[in-house]
């Protein structure tokens, strides 16, 4: 049986969204993958351009300093921005793992829990840096929208609750208590 996993979902849409809508067809973006990794590399590294294309020899002959500056201003930020997302993702799913294995627990219903949790930390992290523009800017779209995604928010913390009461009563004893007050 597969969960959903709504934080997945959210990194999938990101990564969409940093992803250019067409295809870039300069001159770097035509190179092979490993070079404009290699470019991608030596720009982190804060590498001069007319350095870069030195390093890459006959490969980088047919390109110019331009050419580099604009792979910096488009290409490279889509190299930057997948990477942040990769990173968020890795960290996400080893907290996930490290809870899993504090509980012991690894049933599907956990495993469920736990990504709820970290798609509500990540929502909560966003309205916590973007949140004014967040929800103005929804409210003024698509009002509809906002009041599901608080609504979702709402069933989330309920379900939360519900599963705690569940495990509550798990543990209480087989025998009721009975109340001191309470006659025969």
């Amino acid at each position: 049986m597969k969960l959903p996993n709504p934080a997945a979902h959210d990194l999938n849409l990101q990564l969409k969204a940093c992803q250019s809508r067409s295809r870039r067809n300069g001159k770097v973006a035509r190179l092979p993958s490993a070079l404009r990794e290699q470019i991608n590399h030596m720009l982190d590294d804060g590498v001069p351009y007319k350095a870069i294309i030195e390093k890459l020899g006959e490969a980088g002959k047919h390109l110019n300093e331009d050419n580099i500056s604009n792979w910096r201003l488009g290409g490279h930020q889509d190299y930057l921005n997948t990477l942040q997302i990769n990173d968020r993702a890795r960290t996400q799913t080893e907290a996930a793992a490290d809870v899993l294995r504090e509980t012991g627990h690894l049933g599907p219903a956990k495993l469920q829990q736990v990504c709820q949790e970290i798609a509500l930390l990540q929502y909560l992290r966003t309205l916590m840096d973007h949140g004014d523009e967040l929800a103005q800017d929804s409210l003024k779209k698509n009002p509809a929208k906002m009041i599901a995604l608080m609504n979702a928010c709402c069933n989330l913390a309920n379900s939360g609750l519900a599963i705690d009461k569940q495990k509550l009563k798990s543990l209480a004893p087989a025998c009721p208590i009975e109340h001191p007050n309470k006659k025969p």
